[in-house]
């Protein structure tokens, strides 16, 4: 039987014809036939010609424009999805969404730093700007895994989507400055280097940077495709999924159905 993922991305994804493209190629060598991904974006009425980079470091507008990821995700359901995966660093309302969907959902930051306690006893991760370090060691410490991070250094040149989705047809600045900065967390320590971002993590997978100096490079979007899959084959086949006795507790039908009619009141 056919594995159905939705995965969805924060950022709009009509612009960034390249990576979309990437992500299509990317599902289909990582899952082959046997698994069928549907890649849905953020909706372009929030962006107005600014980049997400350039919106979401502001906690109130991230807040409102990532709502829409829950809505999103509960289509998936609907709609008969196996798996819904959240195909950003930003990680928008995953208890949330985990709370309310009986499907698996992959966090991709979660699921690349799971990964990365199994290739390395230290790892180190690498966002756009440096504006996104803060926001990035929230969520290490977020999933318990401070003390597994040497540290979190940003690129040298601060990057936005749209300049990235261009670097997929000339990567070779942001590479320069990827490997380089790469380089200094494998020497101070990492043995597994995580690009925090999903359009870096692409741009690095298709140019073949799968290593520094014997270090592990992570393919983020790879392995959160490869998460999915399993989880839905374990859901599948033992009947594993989510504890609802503390973090993820499900609530009632009747109470979604009462508050969301009292929210359109």
């Amino acid at each position: 039987m056919t594995i159905r993922i939705w995965y969805q991305s924060m950022a709009p994804l009509n612009h960034l014809p390249r990576y979309v493209d990437a992500l299509q190629r990317h599902a289909k060598a990582v899952c082959g036939n046997s698994v069928s991904v549907t890649l849905n974006g953020a909706s372009d009425r929030w962006y107005a010609g600014r980049t997400p980079a350039e919106m979401l470091k502001f906690p109130y507008i991230k807040q409102i424009i990532q709502r829409e990821a829950i809505d999103f995700c509960r289509q998936a359901q609907e709609e008969k999805y196996d798996a819904v995966i959240l195909g950003s660093f930003s990680e928008p309302f995953l208890p949330e969404i985990r709370s309310i969907l009986g499907i698996p959902v992959i966090s991709m930051p979660e699921s690349a730093l799971l990964s990365a306690c199994m290739f390395a006893e230290r790892f180190a991760l690498v966002p756009l700007a440096r504006a996104g370090v803060k926001r990035v060691s929230a969520l290490v410490q977020r999933h318990g895994l401070g003390q597994r991070v040497t540290d979190i250094q940003a690129l040298s040149t601060p990057v936005t989507e749209d300049e990235l989705e261009a670097a997929l047809a000339d990567p070779g600045k942001v590479m320069d400055d990827f490997m380089a900065v790469g380089r200094s967390l494998v020497e101070a320590g990492a043995d597994v280097v995580i690009p925090a971002e999903g359009v870096l993590s692409e741009l690095l997978f298709w140019n073949g940077v799968r290593e520094i100096d014997g270090a592990t490079v992570m393919d983020c979007i790879g392995n959160a495709l490869a998460h999915a899959e399993m989880l839905v084959r374990l859901k599948r086949s033992t009947g594993m999924g989510v504890g609802r006795r503390w973090a993820y507790p499900m609530p009632p039908a009747d109470m979604i159905e009462a508050v969301e009619r009292a929210s359109r009141a």
